[in-house]
């Protein structure tokens, strides 16, 4: 059975509503087909269809294993990385389903695509052709033991993964390859190593493991944290600057600091003016909680709440902006002035949404907001507004 059969094709474009073991139940009713084979490609498409756009639209792209689709970049935050490195040639030591060696390509003259799975990089191999990218060599096998091999080049990429998958890391130096042990052979081989990581890990502690380190980015998409780039550059002494980033439909956000910045800035607090403001995913990951109001002229609610005011509309601000309608205290009294629908946030308050939602007798949904959080002088209160 050849998988890229138009028939084939036809058949898994017209089953894209349907789920693997949908096509389980009609295996029988085609007897010569290997149904498994096509369920692979059938769950691969169905999550290329909204992480890999340019993937999804060929169909002679062929899919791995469902774990290997959840586990690659999508196509906004592979793009990204193009953004922050130069052109020249590189090594993508942990090559995965090749999203991030293909963007990447695009930006280098030259990289070579390594891959411990044979058939996984047989895979990735045919899609390098189908996508008509061939400036990409393939090696399979252990890309750490390829590098030590190879002469100087100019970017090494590394996406180090969990050492076991049910286990929910925090350090790098819980991820294989110990990116860590190996900054001496990097710097040997290459002027720049660009580490790709999980949310999950601390960037103060990752920071402290590395050396180097230019610039961090914390990469959102459309306010989800994806991922976490730590660019290191050989001799680099300076200080890190942090790129929070939130890659959204229709236009980029993004905010820049530093460590220092951020230990430095003497917060003001003041009770909720006529705006309040939430920051995006990445600048929570990073930790810009004070840094974040000087730069855009706004007032902190409280040191622990991480929410902001203003009298005037920022409208460049990183993040969800509101107009305040009504605060009010959390007593039975003031209950009756709350909306009976709406959509609830507890920022620094005793109870969890859940809990607090039973309480207030709220049903989930329409226009206003309700950020239960607690202001400068340690009073709680119930923060009514619209989003902007």
């Amino acid at each position: 059975m050849q998988i890229l059969d138009p028939t084939i094709q036809d058949f898994i474009n017209s089953q894209m509503n349907s789920s693997a073991s949908d096509l389980m139940l009609k295996a029988s009713s085609y007897p010569e087909w290997d149904m498994k084979a096509i369920a692979q490609q059938l769950v691969g498409k169905q999550i290329a269809k909204k992480k890999l756009p340019t993937w999804f639209q060929n169909n002679d792209v062929l899919y791995p294993i469902r774990l290997s689709m959840e586990q690659c970049s999508s196509e906004e935050t592979a793009k990204y990385k193009t953004t922050i490195i130069n052109s020249g040639n590189g090594i993508d030591l942990t090559g995965g389903f090749g999203v991030d060696t293909i963007f990447l390509s695009k930006k280098c003259e030259s990289l070579i695509y390594c891959e411990r799975n044979e058939d996984l990089a047989s895979l990735v191999t045919h899609n390098f052709k189908a996508l008509n990218q061939d400036n990409c060599e393939v090696y399979v096998g252990d890309g750490v033991e390829y590098l030590k091999n190879l002469k100087k080049i100019d970017l090494i990429f590394v996406d180090p993964s969990r050492r076991k998958e049910s286990q929910r890391i925090y350090r790098l130096e819980d991820c294989e390859p110990n990116v860590i042990d190996l900054i001496g052979l990097f710097f040997d081989k290459a002027e720049r190593v660009l580490i790709k990581t999980a949310p999950l890990l601390d960037i103060r502690q990752t920071l402290s493991d590395l050396e180097a380190v230019k610039e961090v980015h914390v990469v959102a998409v459309n306010n989800d944290c994806k991922e976490v780039l730590y660019l290191l550059e050989k001799d680099f002494i300076g200080e890190t600057q942090i790129f929070c980033v939130n890659l959204k439909k229709e236009h980029k956000e993004e905010f820049r600091f530093t460590l220092s910045e951020e230990r430095e800035v003497l917060s003001l607090y003041s009770e909720p003016l006529e705006y309040i403001y939430e920051a995006n995913a990445a600048v929570m990951k990073a930790g810009a909680f004070k840094s974040i109001a000087p730069k855009h002229g706004l007032y902190k609610l409280h040191k622990h709440s991480h929410l902001y005011t203003s009298k005037k509309l920022i409208s460049e601000f990183p993040g969800r902006s509101f107009k305040i309608k009504e605060v009010l205290n959390p007593d039975k009294k003031s209950l009756t002035k709350l909306p009976k629908k709406a959509n609830l946030a507890c920022r620094n308050y005793p109870h969890k949404v859940d809990v607090l939602k039973k309480k207030l007798k709220l049903n989930d949904g329409g226009n206003d907001y309700i950020f239960a959080t607690t202001l400068k002088g340690e009073q709680f209160k119930l923060i009514v507004c619209e989003k902007v």
